[in-house]
């Protein structure tokens, strides 16, 4: 009995020395198993990190490209403005190159009408001259003429 009892007291040490190492086993399991739990919380943390900051990137994107839409349409805007005011100012210059021949051949009739009127005016002024010297001529003329008047008128009276 003895024999079975140190039989069995060195089947229990073996089991419990088996127990032991498969419970060192585990702990150590274990161990790995919150380190990888650990590594998977800080990764997890990390990509929710990653994930906030790209839908924070993507809000910002969002209004970006609202921002340049609204841009856009005003440029539209000032494109079609611009459109207008060309095809208004295309329109203009053709009732103008229209009406150049004409305001030039007026021009040019009134340029001459203006050289015919100074030549005119020079031979006008040129009579003017001619006849203010005849006519102070007649004035000295007439004055002369007086004088003789007196005269005679003078000695009319003496001989009476």
């Amino acid at each position: 009995m003895e024999d079975i009892t140190k039989f069995e007291l060195k089947a229990e040490t073996l089991l419990t020395n088996l127990l032991l190492e498969k419970l060192y086993s585990m702990e150590s399991e274990v161990e790995l198993l919150r380190a990888e739990l650990a590594a998977a919380v800080r990764g997890n943390d990390i990509l929710r990190a990653e994930v906030q900051n790209t839908q924070d990137d993507l809000s910002y994107a969002t209004h970006k490209l609202k921002d340049l839409e609204l841009q856009i349409l005003k440029k539209d805007e000032n494109i079609n403005c611009l459109q207008t005011d060309f095809e208004e100012s295309t329109k203009q210059l053709t009732i103008m190159k229209e009406i150049l021949p004409k305001v030039s051949g007026d021009r040019d009739m009134l340029w001459e009408r203006v050289k015919q009127c100074s030549e005119e005016n020079m031979l006008l002024s040129a009579e003017d001259n001619i006849l203010k010297k005849k006519i102070e001529a007649l004035e000295e003329d007439l004055l002369l003429k007086e004088g003789q008047i007196t005269i005679l008128k003078d000695m009319l009276k003496e001989d009476f």
